[in-house]
């Protein structure tokens, strides 16, 4: 079985935020607590959530896409790779943007790559993506299935 990912138009919107030095309720930075992390939304994902993710989403993607239209994009992109038996992180890349770049706002983001083994037997990647917000939470900004990594 052929499988071909596309990038759905909207889907992945980017990797930046901005930080607050007066952080509220401060998420841990590690790359521990980030791959658990993107383990949570995947399962959300998997479990058809994909409504919660949207309510958790980084504010500036809440902003560019309506809940209906990410949710059906979310299905759409996670639809394309099938039964899950396994995942295990393949790379964690935080980056820093100090200014605005392509209309995503600066600051500290995460991506979080899975090498995601399927029942069939096939692997295939999925790019978790965060910002971190003003108040120290990690957001999710994006996700991408795709064949190769």
């Amino acid at each position: 079985m052929k499988r071909i990912f596309n990038l759905i138009p909207g889907l992945f919107i980017c990797l930046l935020a901005s930080m607050s030095n007066g952080a509220i309720a401060q998420e841990s930075t590690s790359a521990d607590a980030l791959i658990q992390k993107g383990l949570v939304v995947l399962q959300q994902i998997d479990g058809n959530a994909t409504g919660d993710v949207w309510e958790n989403a980084a504010s500036f993607v809440k902003m560019r896409i309506l809940k209906e239209t990410f949710v059906k994009n979310m299905n759409q992109a996670r639809s394309t790779i099938g039964a899950v038996s396994g995942r295990r992180w393949a790379s964690v890349v935080r980056i820093r943007y100090d200014a605005d770049i392509q209309n995503t706002p600066a600051g500290l983001y995460a991506n979080i790559d899975y090498a995601t083994d399927l029942k069939d037997g096939h692997t295939v990647f999925e790019l978790i993506s965060f910002q971190l917000d003003p108040n120290g939470v990690w957001r999710m900004t994006g996700y991408v299935p795709r064949d190769k990594q």
